[in-house]
């Protein structure tokens, strides 16, 4: 396979983290270097779900103003061609490290929040997001022996960000164009999922998810362009999933890149994943035989805790998510780039990529409780 970069796209509930999660443990059974960041990995190289963005004068502005949490500040910060991305959230975790007192109350984070890149104009965007994307390219490039997996990144969020300030297809196309552009070193592969009715996508949705999760969406974001002559209800996220559908659809079709389609209305996902592995060239090889020590392990220092029985995990947010083999030692967890690696009998150290919930941590340790 050539692709150093796969792309996942689709509706919210089409198993975009789920098929990119099957991908990534069978292209490392397979001998592949591979690095997942999945939608909500911290820090992410690409999104800004917990980032404040600054100029480069703002951020010095910022850290002369507040020379008590410069040094934290300093250490996070990721510095960019004229922006400087700094992940709050990342920042909190420091600081509670190091026992600060309620840092959320404190001026300099309530400055540093004036800064979210999530809700800020599309000007400001534009500049700051390609930057990030450029960085993130740069960097890949010179990875050369690693396949990177992104899920809903170039589609999702884009799509997002542009559909609710009601910017219109052709701006948002031509950003589009510029991400893939400078993805090109990358030979990306654009793997778009989908259902033919969008009713369908939207009832699957309400399913797995629950209306109270779509209520939220639609709660956070009733107050954006896009919602100023809709219907005053959850109906009115309808009519923006559908037409999030129509600019996808539009996005893929016009985009000049290595690009596949897999029409997901049969939840048979199985075959779905048979079907990519066969474009990527890979062979479907099977867990080695190994089982995960069962129990309830606990991280004292922050009060978190997991349970695993007949490799099944529930997690600390009350998930259950099977585990896979990757050795003896270490096992997979479902739809994370989380890897459970057990180091003794009575102890589990947490590596590969961590997401934003804060259990997922690398390198967090869990002690099994009891004998």
């Amino acid at each position: 396979m050539g692709n150093r970069l796969i792309m996942l796209e689709g509706l919210p509930g089409t198993g975009k983290s789920t098929n990119s999660y099957k991908l990534y443990e069978q292209m490392i059974r397979n001998g592949k270097n591979v690095h997942w960041l999945h939608e909500v990995s911290q820090p992410h190289p690409t999104l800004f779900f917990t980032e404040s963005c600054l100029s480069k004068e703002e951020y010095h502005g910022f850290i002369v103003k507040y020379p008590e949490i410069a040094g934290i500040i300093n250490e996070i910060a990721q510095v960019r061609k004229t922006t400087v991305g700094i992940d709050y959230e990342a920042v909190l975790r420091k600081c509670q490290k190091l026992c600060f007192n309620n840092p959320k109350e404190t001026q300099w984070f309530q400055e540093l929040m004036k800064y979210d890149a999530f809700p800020t104009s599309l000007d400001r965007y534009e500049i700051q997001a390609l930057e990030k994307w450029e960085a993130f390219a740069k960097k890949a490039a010179q990875d050369e022996g690693t396949v990177y997996i992104l899920d809903s990144c170039i589609f999702q969020y884009q799509i997002f960000t542009y559909l609710l300030k009601d910017a219109g297809y052709d701006r948002l196309s031509a950003f589009v164009q510029k991400i893939l552009a400078c993805l090109s070193p990358l030979d990306p592969l654009l793997i778009y999922l989908y259902r033919e009715n969008t009713e369908d996508s939207i009832a699957y949705l309400q399913n797995q998810r629950g209306m109270k999760d779509l209520e939220h969406t639609w709660e956070r974001d009733k107050e954006e362009p896009y919602y100023t002559h809709k219907q005053k209800d959850v109906t009115a996220f309808y009519d923006f999933l559908k037409d999030y559908t129509d600019y996808a659809a539009r996005l893929f079709d016009e985009l000049k890149c290595d690009k596949k389609k897999v029409e997901i209305s049969e939840n048979n996902w199985k075959a779905y994943e048979d079907e990519m592995l066969k474009w990527l060239q890979l062979d479907r090889k099977e867990a080695p035989a190994y089982n995960a020590l069962s129990g309830r392990y606990v991280n004292s220092e922050y009060g978190f805790s997991f349970t695993i029985e007949n490799m099944e995990m529930t997690d600390p947010e009350g998930i259950t998510r099977h585990l896979s083999p990757r050795s003896q030692t270490e096992f997979y967890v479902e739809g994370l780039p989380t890897i459970l690696e057990f180091f003794d009998e009575k102890h589990i150290r947490l590596h590969g990529q961590q997401i934003i919930p804060q259990w997922t941590e690398t390198g967090m340790i869990y002690e099994k409780a009891g004998r």
